[in-house]
């Protein structure tokens, strides 16, 4: 039988465990995933957000530049 690994990395999330990873309310994942912005899959009854999901949805967020400072 193969060792089992120490560490399992997700490659998907339950609604609620994505909302957090994303640091965002579960309504907006739900609102983002009608929108077509986060596609989910379905295994049966369960609802599962792929992580590539979650990173193309990051990705496609626009981009803010913050202003540089001055050294105090």
């Amino acid at each position: 039988m193969p060792e089992q690994p120490k560490h399992l990395v997700p490659v998907a999330y339950h609604p609620r465990q994505a909302a957090q990873v994303l640091g965002i309310g579960v309504t907006k994942l739900y609102a983002e995933m009608a929108a077509g912005k986060i596609k989910a899959k379905r295994f049966g009854r369960r609802t599962l957000v792929p992580v590539t999901e979650l990173q193309a949805w990051i990705n496609a967020l626009p981009g803010h530049e913050f202003p540089e400072r001055e050294a105090a």
